[in-house]
């Protein structure tokens, strides 16, 4: 009786996170297709994080290292505009150590057809060839805009 009952449990919780799933999964494809609000247009955000240190809390990208990243990289795959950020990053280290890093933030809005990925991959791996940096965070969103 007992097994049965555990089993019954088991099956139960798996129906519960297959169901959360789903939920969750429709609500964020309804957000991608749900129509921009009139006199905006569909977009896809990109948000890219670049972290100016390194591993011992030095800034090893300097501002006019930056500068010419943003124009022999970043301007020549994204001519028609862009924003950028400055800001402050940190996190744990493999080592547990807390890291802390000026960072530069690169907004990117692009029409969803415009198969932007590539551009994107080209200026992270650059980076991170250029600097010796571990790592670009990135985020992809849908979003309206207006302009």
């Amino acid at each position: 009786m007992l097994k049965t009952l555990n089993r019954t449990a088991a099956t139960f919780s798996t129906v519960a996170i297959l169901a959360a799933c789903a939920f969750i999964l429709s609500c964020s494809s309804e957000a991608q297709t749900t129509p921009c609000p009139e006199g905006t247009e569909s977009y896809t955000e990109y948000r890219l994080f670049f972290g100016r240190g390194n591993a011992d809390n030095r800034q090893i990208v300097s501002d006019q290292q930056w500068e010419e990243f943003l124009e022999d990289a970043i301007t020549v795959e994204f001519p028609a505009g862009l924003t950028i950020l400055d800001a402050y990053g940190q996190y744990t280290d493999s080592a547990g150590n807390l890291v802390k890093e000026d960072t530069k933030m690169l907004v990117i809005l692009v029409p969803p057809e415009a198969g932007s990925a590539p551009g994107i991959d080209r200026i992270i791996e650059e980076y991170k060839t250029r600097f010796a940096q571990q790592g670009v965070l990135r985020e992809i969103k849908p979003t309206c805009a207006s302009f």
